[in-house]
């Protein structure tokens, strides 16, 4: 089988195509893969460090504002899709799977312009523009949430699985977990971390919460403050700190390179709603504190967090209630029984099954009859 992925911009549309692509392989190492994306996403990078064959066409978001941005987004559009339509051509796949980000769009619209059955798979519980559009011209539609399927045409075949992350085979108990980061067995940790460039909302509320916490000997945080925002954070914590802090209670890192351990550790998490964070959260079954960014299209990061707090898997905090709310996030870390009931709802959640699921439904389109030259 031949499988053109696509998908890019962010790592949430990125790691879910590369998550599908190593399922592919497992499944059948014949399996012959090509990822499209752009030269100046993340994909760029981290395509081919997986070893996937890559291949650039030009695309831009057309969510922008003034006619300007929008008439060169529309004019990428068709270049990109131009383009798109020479490598579906040469690669000739038997099925396109689209993640997502404005790269999808060309895309997609190539494929569906060539005949090539088409597979969407959506992380969030608000549909991108870019999926909602394509979803008109897709086999099938794979979503994470039950929430997302009114979003979408109603002849859509909308499947549910969810997003398709890679586990540790040994999973660790929490004391395992906590001996390896040197951090104490027997006291309540909290997580934090807006992502690899970091959060400031999350930084400042984080410096808040440093003086709680140094100062009660049952606490205890792991913090990552973002490349964007280390040097500051650590400039500050040393004028406060002068002669540290005891790090088997609290350590401050620029970025979490061992997460999967981190979550293994704590006992609650202060984050972003990002569909692949709360995948994370669902796998380690990790309670969380979820501080929508304001800055992502369509504001599909507060609907995320809408369902986990539906689910009563977590609580929304918006960044501007957080300095107020810095109590509530103190008690809810003290409150075992609360965050064992929240993190036995975020465990329901997961789908362990996600990765087969989508599998089978790729490998179902791409038996769609079609053309292929």
């Amino acid at each position: 089988m031949r499988v053109l992925l696509t998908g890019g911009g962010s790592g949430g549309h990125i790691y879910p195509a590369l998550a599908i692509a190593r399922g592919l392989l497992a499944e059948d190492p014949d399996t012959e893969l090509l990822y499209v994306g752009t030269n100046h996403g993340l994909e760029r990078d981290l395509v081919p460090r997986a070893q996937v064959p890559f291949a650039a066409v030009h695309a831009r978001g057309l969510l922008v504002r003034g006619l300007r941005g929008k008439v060169a987004g529309v004019l990428s559009a068709i270049r990109g899709t131009a383009e798109a339509w020479g490598i579906l051509r040469r690669f000739r796949p038997d099925v396109v799977v689209g993640t997502g980000g404005y790269v999808s769009g060309p895309v997609g619209l190539a494929a569906g312009l060539l005949n090539i059955p088409l597979v969407i798979q959506e992380q969030n519980a608000w549909p991108g523009l870019t999926n909602r559009q394509l979803a008109k011209r897709a086999q099938a539609v794979l979503v994470p949430f039950e929430e997302a399927k009114k979003y979408f045409p109603e002849r859509t075949r909308v499947v549910l699985a969810g997003n398709p992350i890679e586990l540790p085979p040994e999973p660790l108990s929490k004391a395992e977990a906590r001996a390896r980061l040197g951090l104490l067995s027997d006291i309540r940790i909290l997580m934090a971390t807006g992502g690899s460039q970091g959060a400031l909302a999350i930084n400042r509320l984080m410096l808040r919460l440093m003086s709680d916490v140094v100062a009660d000997p049952n606490l205890g945080m792991i913090w990552a403050t973002g490349k964007r925002y280390y040097e500051d954070m650590k400039a500050q914590l040393h004028q406060q700190y002068p002669h540290g802090w005891d790090e088997s209670r609290v350590q401050v890192f620029e970025y979490f390179y061992e997460i999967q351990t981190v979550y293994q550790a704590a006992d609650l998490q202060v984050c972003r709603a990002g569909a692949m964070t709360l995948t994370d959260c669902q796998a380690f079954g990790m309670p969380a504190v979820l501080v929508p960014s304001p800055n992502v299209s369509e504001d599909h990061q507060s609907k995320n967090a809408a369902v986990i707090e539906g689910r009563g898997a977590g609580i929304r905090v918006p960044e501007g209630d957080l300095k107020a709310r810095r109590g509530e996030i103190l008690a809810l870390l003290r409150d075992t029984s609360r965050t064992d009931a929240m993190a036995a709802k975020m465990r329901e959640m997961f789908d362990a099954h996600a990765v087969e699921r989508i599998i089978d439904t790729v490998r179902e389109a791409s038996k769609t009859p079609g053309r292929r030259d």
